[in-house]
């Protein structure tokens, strides 16, 4: 009886904490997100490129440095010159996106086209690189 009622109190903490944290977010999520490779056909051109972005990318590249080593990495390299968050930079374009996404930079690993297609590289290039 006991221990259940310890993993009750831990779940109903674990799932406010969640919604807390889901609603102090200073930027929008995507509706939607998957882990295999494939078309993402839902929505604008921009709004599949985010979903792309929210997918693959905002593990490491999310705003807010202190829980995204990549934001951290160039926040360090940069050093304010340029937002660190890819999606504040107004730098990118679409090649430079492409060049490094599959082969990859520094720490950062390529993405195979098993993992990002070439029709959401398409899209997450063009996301990142609006102005």
């Amino acid at each position: 009886m006991r221990r259940s009622r310890l993993l009750a109190l831990v779940a109903a903490g674990v799932a406010s904490s969640s919604a807390a944290l889901a609603q102090e977010l200073p930027f929008p999520i995507a509706a939607w997100s998957r882990t295999t490779a494939a078309v993402e056909d839902r929505g604008a051109p921009l709004e599949r490129g985010a979903a792309v972005f929210n997918n693959w990318c905002s593990a490491c590249h999310s705003r807010g440095p202190q829980n995204a080593p990549g934001t951290a990495s160039l926040q360090m390299k940069y050093q304010g010159s340029v937002p660190a968050a890819l999606e504040d930079r107004r730098d990118l374009t679409p090649e430079v996106v492409k060049v490094f996404v599959r082969n990859g930079v520094a720490m950062m690993a390529p993405f195979r086209k098993t993992e990002v297609s070439d029709a959401d590289l398409e899209a997450l290039a063009a996301y990142l690189a609006r102005r």
